[in-house]
């Protein structure tokens, strides 16, 4: 009995020996620039949301918040940094679901808990379905989608292959039984050109790049995508609103950690994450941008991760979208 309790004892000064250094550091921390890694080009919208959050981020937590793009991969490239950087908050991540849609074309289960560790989410772009006047004279969701039932193979575009805009087409098609055929671009630029050329027809697109071409009325906007309507477009109902309850797409954004990050390192970042959100700086520069603000903390992002994963799962399955 009395070598149980020296053992016992023994084991249990060694856990509180080893805690100490944890919470020293989760105390200092942070006493150095944090590197924020993004899976995204430089200049893009993606970009642009992560340097605002980046900038008022680092004005919370009293350090520079340093953002390294490393592009690449859908995002995929970016996420696999910050899960092989060392725990201790230091190097954190930008992370749009976009990006987790990735790794069912390589056949790779979400795993939160081996991939990262969920900070919050705080940001989501809107979106909306135009189409080229020229091409398709309708002017409301139901006339577009008697159009395409009355013309299979219309063709209809997006920022690329297998993302968010591309699922959601192939969502519609699905959820109203059409036959859309998706013109792959590399970016959502070459394929707006071309929708304004009238070399497509339509596309989904984050609102703020439709925005001049729908101003000038080289493209209609049918329908906002999106779960709220627009502000810049306050008249354009959502999908949800005309009772097409599948027809949603939130790009989203949120911040992770490596995994094993200590977890007072963690609340630190999830108490500036929310702070920086709130900040008046940061929300002016969304509004600007046409861009939704809020917070999610991490076990409600966790869980909104998961679902989403999920839902964009069934429709490349059922859609049969393939890897290019």
């Amino acid at each position: 009995m009395k070598l149980f309790r020296k053992i016992a004892l023994a084991l249990g000064v060694s856990a509180l020996t080893a805690a100490l250094p944890v919470h020293a550091q989760a105390d200092a921390y942070p006493v150095k620039p944090i590197k924020l890694v993004s899976g995204f080009a430089a200049g893009g919208s993606s970009d642009l949301i992560t340097r605002a959050i980046a900038l008022s981020l680092g004005e919370q937590l009293g350090k520079s918040v340093v953002v390294e793009n490393r592009a690449g991969a859908a995002g995929a490239i970016g996420m696999d940094a910050v899960t092989q950087s060392p725990p201790d908050g230091y190097t954190i991540g930008i992370l749009a679901n976009t990006t987790i849609n990735s790794l069912h074309f390589q056949n790779k289960p979400l795993d939160v808990e081996n991939r990262f560790v969920p900070i919050g989410r705080f940001a989501s772009s809107r979106i909306l379905l135009a189409v080229n006047p020229n091409r398709i004279d309708v002017k409301t969701l139901p006339e577009l989608i008697e159009y395409l039932r009355k013309h299979p193979g219309t063709t209809m575009t997006s920022a690329g292959h297998g993302g968010l805009g591309h699922l959601g087409l192939e969502l519609l098609a699905l959820d109203q039984k059409l036959k859309i055929l998706h013109v792959a671009y590399r970016g959502a630029g070459p394929a707006l050109n071309d929708v304004v050329a009238g070399q497509v027809s339509g596309m989904v697109i984050e609102a703020n790049a439709a925005m001049p071409h729908i101003q000038s009325g080289k493209l209609r906007p049918i329908v906002t995508v999106s779960t709220e309507r627009i502000p810049s477009l306050p008249d354009l109902p959502t999908a949800l609103e005309l009772g097409y309850k599948q027809l949603q797409i939130d790009s989203t954004f949120g911040i992770t950690a490596p995994p094993r990050t200590p977890q007072p390192i963690v609340d630190k970042l999830r108490a500036a994450l929310k702070a920086a959100v709130a900040s008046e700086a940061y929300a002016e520069s969304q509004r600007r941008a046409g861009n939704a603000r809020f917070f999610e903390d991490g076990p409600e992002y966790k869980t909104w991760l998961e679902k989403d994963f999920a839902r964009w799962g069934a429709v490349i399955r059922d859609g049969n979208v393939k890897a290019q």
